[in-house]
């Protein structure tokens, strides 16, 4: 049995990526336990038998604080030579400094998987030298890094100078046939509208969203987007409302706070289009199910997206450009022949490549790989 150690705080992509990981992966081969912080302990994450995998708890802070960092450190050490895991698999960027560190004093095999590398999270060229740098210092250690799409594997190569030997590309999937649990929040929707997931944030550019509604409305005046996911560390939250509230949009746009997966994914499923205004991404879950319920999608040209959507194919690739962003949902919108092509080619592009049944073997082998 190959005792795997997650260490993440497991919201948003993170969390679906090891609680599908868990899910799937053959329980009599592997056993999953993860480290995480109490109180973002907000997703069941079970094995293939339905068992709850193991949860440990360390205050993992998104920031740098360094008396934190450095008490968390010592005590998943402690952890670690307890539990003796095979495999540690640390997620994004504190817990990916955390893990390897960890893997490195204690001679454990270490996977690290960035979810997105931080420095393009980065509004300044001060921050992003440095948060880059960062990443290229601890690409020096043995750590093997499992990029979640051609993107990110490019960039580490690219950007970060690590060597092809010490990357894995395995994009993040799901399955094949998603649960949908109908909400109250569902009931009050429209019969029509256009759905994005994401917290209003600096990674999600919701502005643009808001901006190309407006345009939209000019000539669909019912045009309806809704917002899932508002409210789990949305830091630019206030600020959308109020565009919202300024532009006279509070019929045109619906926020939804954080729900269950399931609850979330039957409000998709009832949506036309699918949209993301993303200045950056991993390999973004909330597409790949959007895809999976044959969604066009109209998304910015960025990494994780463009690994995701072919333009003209199962929907648009645009710039970070109101104009362009709502162009192409009017495009969509007013054209049946275009749509229904589009949704065929949508669910074609999921069965071919992000079948989570179908892929977590490449996810064993390297787990059982030396």
């Amino acid at each position: 049995m190959v005792k795997v150690l997650h260490i993440a705080r497991p919201v948003a992509g993170v969390g679906v990526y090891i609680s599908l990981l868990s899910k799937y992966i053959d329980s009599n081969k592997f056993s999953n336990v993860i480290i995480c912080n109490t109180k973002e302990n907000i997703i069941n994450i079970n094995n293939d038998l339905g068992i709850k995998i193991d949860h440990l708890h360390c205050n993992l802070k998104r920031e740098i604080r360094f008396v934190n960092d450095i008490k968390c450190l010592i005590k998943i050490l402690k952890i670690v030579k307890k539990i003796k895991p095979d495999i540690i698999h640390c997620h994004s960027a504190k817990s990916g400094i955390l893990g390897r560190i960890i893997g490195f004093v204690s001679n454990t095999k270490t996977i690290y998987t960035p979810h997105a590398y931080s420095y393009l999270s980065a509004e300044s060229k001060k921050k992003y030298f440095l948060l880059k740098n960062i990443e290229r210092f601890f690409g020096f250690f043995p750590a093997k890094t499992l990029a979640c799409s051609s993107s990110e594997y490019n960039r580490a190569i690219v950007d970060l100078k690590i060597k092809k030997e010490k990357i894995v590309l395995w994009n993040n999937s799901i399955e094949n046939k998603i649960e949908s649990i109908d909400s109250e929040f569902l009931l009050k929707l429209p019969n029509n509208f256009i759905s994005s997931i994401g917290r209003p944030s600096y990674q999600k550019n919701t502005e643009l969203l808001v901006e190309a509604v407006l345009k939209i409305k000019q000539t669909h005046p019912n045009i309806h987007l809704v917002i899932l996911g508002v409210g789990f560390y949305s830091p630019i939250l206030k600020k959308i409302e109020n565009n919202i509230l300024k532009n006279n949009l509070s019929d045109n746009i619906t926020l939804i706070p954080w729900l269950e997966r399931a609850k979330g994914l039957a409000i998709l499923n009832k949506s036309i289009v699918y949209v993301s205004s993303s200045r950056y991404e991993g390999l973004p879950y909330s597409v790949i199910e959007a895809l999976s319920l044959r969604k066009p999608c109209v998304l910015t040209n960025v990494d994780g997206n463009r690994d995701l959507v072919k333009d003209n194919y199962n929907g648009f690739l645009v710039k970070e450009d109101i104009n362009e962003m709502a162009e192409k949902i009017i495009m969509i919108l007013d054209n049946n022949d275009l749509r229904i092509n589009m949704e065929k080619n949508a669910r074609k592009e999921f069965e071919s490549f992000y079948d989570i049944k179908k892929n977590i073997k490449v996810l064993e082998n390297l787990y059982l790989s030396k």
